[in-house]
């Protein structure tokens, strides 16, 4: 049996807002580890030579540049979602900006803007 393609899928909203959701937790759990690492990096008073080697680490990229990713496609459903609902808009535009501001990648971006403000770089 065919499915048609204008037929609406059940509770679209609802499974794109719970992928959205997890994959933005992953996202700020990431965040969390390579922020730590960042801001204990002297050897001599922390030890973070095993979150070092957790960043440092084949799979951890891996899931770090599989979440970003994931993150910017689930958003442009999760926008296509909202159009369509009409029904708080500006809280799921909210979160919507919230969970592409969660990715390590616009972390780095924004940490490089202030640090270029203030000539640190």
């Amino acid at each position: 049996m065919k499915r048609k393609l204008d037929t609406p899928i059940k509770n679209y909203e609802r499974n794109v807002t719970i992928i959205l959701v997890i994959l933005t937790l992953i996202s700020l759990v990431i965040d969390f580890l390579i922020y730590t690492a960042m801001i204990y990096n002297d050897e001599m008073i922390y030890n973070v030579t095993g979150i070092r080697n957790i960043i440092d680490s084949s799979w951890f990229m891996t899931i770090l540049w599989v979440d970003n990713i994931a993150i910017y496609v689930s958003i442009l459903f999760y926008i296509f979602g909202i159009i369509d609902s009409k029904k708080d808009i500006i809280v799921k535009i909210s979160f919507a900006i919230f969970a592409v501001l969660s990715t390590a990648l616009v972390n780095i971006q924004i940490v490089n803007i202030v640090a270029s403000l203030f000539g640190m770089f």
